[in-house]
């Protein structure tokens, strides 16, 4: 299709308005209400053809853009899409009312819509950023009025839910690791097989110095999450700590430039966590390593680490303890029972700093609450 500029299609939707067989909104509100939008201000809503899609900005507060609202149909029925573009806004609500004349919106005599008693809403729990109603009956109608009306709210930031971690961490996995090598990024390579979100190949860490894990076999592991301190205690010597050893795991130290000598390896930060949550240690596999660099990550984790929770996109510590096929841990005498630490992606909420009123452009529908509404075209 040729590119057509913002102002034709405008105005073309302006004139698919003004061709409706509805009397207009002067028969039931009296003259002058609601009012076209001035052309210098009306945001973009676009359909190119009768039947086609229409896409209507979606504005909070009167003029901030946070995405569209789009309109399909298949000639019986439509279906309409909130979409949030970017990453600064979420929806907590959606009111949809779809009729064929103005006089059926649910609205008082302020002229305002009462979007409560809107045909199609939803209270969006946890948040959204695209939401769909479908199947909403097209019933003959050869245009049709929309107003589309959101709550959005303002993301500041990221948290990470460590509650909603545990619950949705399987409870065991099978796992296998590859021994150290000079030159690695961590002491593990950890493999996890039948773990649903946490199948996957991640650095790891060894937790307990005192007993041993071989290479190429598959261990059973009971799934902990590092934050779930009650559940380490008796398998973690200190998991009070263990927010200071995601704080490490979350550095990237290893091949990065120390300030005491050299560049930090990964047997420094084994060596770390090891001085952290254990209260023994080993030097099998470690590799080289400075006793230096080591006191520089454990002063660093004690200056940054303490009650760290790990921010969106960073990792998070889970704990695998291999156990038998009855779930019972393994003996430790027995040699290959041994707690590794992986990396695995946290779980985020959003930060918001309160929310904001949104329609679909348009024009007035002529309330004080800056009600909005288009009329959507069919064949």
């Amino acid at each position: 299709m040729k590119s057509v500029s913002r102002l034709a299609m405008i105005a073309f939707v302006t004139a698919v308005a003004m061709t409706s067989c509805e009397k207009g909104p002067k028969d039931k509100w009296g003259p002058g209400v609601p009012k076209e939008n001035d052309l210098s201000y009306i945001h973009l809503v676009v359909q190119p053809q009768c039947g086609g899609e229409l896409v209507s900005d979606l504005l909070a507060g009167k003029n901030t853009r946070v995405g569209v609202v789009r309109v399909t149909t298949d000639g019986e029925y439509l279906t309409v899409k909130y979409e949030i573009e970017g990453g600064g806004w979420l929806i907590s609500e959606t009111h949809l009312s779809v009729t064929a004349s103005l006089a059926e919106v649910p609205a008082g005599t302020d002229l305002n819509p009462k979007t409560g008693l809107f045909e199609y809403k939803t209270n969006h729990d946890p948040y959204v950023s695209s939401y769909t109603y479908s199947g909403i009956p097209v019933n003959g109608n050869k245009q049709l009025y929309i107003l589309a009306h959101a709550v959005v709210e303002r993301v500041t930031g990221w948290q990470t839910n460590l509650e909603q971690v545990s619950i949705i961490l399987p409870d065991y996995v099978n796992m296998s690791v590859s021994y150290p090598y000079t030159g690695a990024s961590s002491y593990f390579t950890t493999t996890v097989t039948n773990g649903g979100i946490l199948d996957g190949t991640y650095d790891g860490w060894c937790v307990d110095a005192g007993n041993t894990i071989y290479t190429g076999t598959s261990y059973l592991a009971e799934v902990i999450s590092s934050y779930d301190e009650t559940c380490l205690e008796g398998i973690v010597d200190n998991p009070a700590n263990m927010d200071k050893v995601n704080w490490v795991m979350n550095q990237g130290f290893v091949g990065t430039p120390s300030l005491s000598e050299g560049d930090f390896t990964y047997g420094d930060v084994q060596l770390a966590i090891w001085a952290l949550i254990d209260n023994g240690t080993s030097l099998s596999g470690v590799g080289p390593y400075s006793q230096a660099r080591v006191d520089e990550i454990l002063a660093l984790a004690e200056d940054g680490g303490n009650e760290f929770i790990p921010e969106c996109g960073q990792k998070l510590a889970i704990v695998l303890r291999p156990v038998d096929a009855t779930g019972n841990p393994v003996a430790a005498q027995i040699t290959i029972a041994q707690v590794t630490i992986i990396t695995f992606p946290t779980v985020c909420v959003p930060l918001t700093a309160g929310d904001e009123t949104a329609w679909a452009a348009g024009y007035d529908f002529g309330g004080s609450n800056w009600a909005k509404y288009f009329i959507y075209c069919l064949n």
